[in-house]
Order: structure tokens, then sequence, then C-alpha cells
């Protein structure tokens, strides 16, 4: 399963009612998650932005971000990730933000990864290519 960037920022954000269960859900399910180089980025820049409540030091981020990264299988695009997301673009009309979303659906393709795990369902769901999982969705009994 692949590991959108908004569990990666809940995991490290204090503030984040989500951190507890982001970081309970990277633990429990970490041999089955992976995490691709565009997640590392994105998380970086969205907890070292000077708009995000209490910013990070680049330093503290890399370090929040790389133990997380470190337990987890980092994937790569290959040389078919652009042309997956090339295709998505056009099957989807995609544009604007939503074409990061499906360069990492593409990531994730051209890695056998056929599920996301996200917060953000909406943006994912559109991409019939890959099935959404939302760790925050679970209902207690």
């Amino acid at each position: 399963m692949l590991v959108d960037t908004n569990i990666l920022v809940y995991a490290v954000n204090s503030a984040s009612p989500k951190q507890k269960m982001a970081q309970y859900f990277l633990q429990d399910q970490k041999s089955h998650l992976f995490v691709a180089h565009q997640n590392i980025c994105e998380a970086l820049r969205v907890l070292t932005h000077p708009k995000f409540f209490h910013p990070m030091t680049e330093r503290n981020a890399i370090a929040a971000i790389t133990r997380i990264a470190s337990v987890l299988t980092i994937v790569s695009p290959d040389l078919g990730t652009i042309d997956i997301t090339l295709a998505l673009i056009l099957k989807y009309q995609i544009t604007s933000n939503m074409i990061f979303d499906a360069y990492l659906t593409a990531t994730g393709l051209t890695n056998d990864i056929a599920v996301i795990a996200t917060d953000n369902e909406r943006h994912f769901r559109i991409f019939k290519e890959i099935m959404v999982f939302n760790p925050f969705a679970i209902q207690k009994n």
C-alpha cells in the first residue's frame, strides 16, 4: 500500500488530532507500506512551509521524515511512469495540482502497488486503476 503525503505530515505534526492514529497506522502496517520519493519531498515542503502551523526547520523535518521512510519501502518512478501519468491526465481530464496525484498514482502502478492509503479520498477516487484506503475512516464498534 502506497502512503500518501498527508499521513506522513499527520504523523510528524504534534498539533494534528490525527497524529497518534497516523503513527499507529505507519507502525502497525510498516511491512506492507511503500513511500514514493514524491511523498518525501511533498512532506518536507509542507512541514517547512512558513504558512504551516509551527513550521519545522529543514534539519528537523528531514530527520522526522527520514525516520519514517527508513522503516518503509521506498519506491521510485520508472521510465513508464510518465507515460502512465500522461494517460491518466488525458483519461480523467486532470489539471493543476491534481497532476501530482496522477503522477503518484502512476508511480504506484509502475511499482505494482494497487492501493493508496490517504486521508484525501476525493482526489484519488477518480482513478479507477488504484484502490483507496483511508486509515482514519475506520469505524470503531
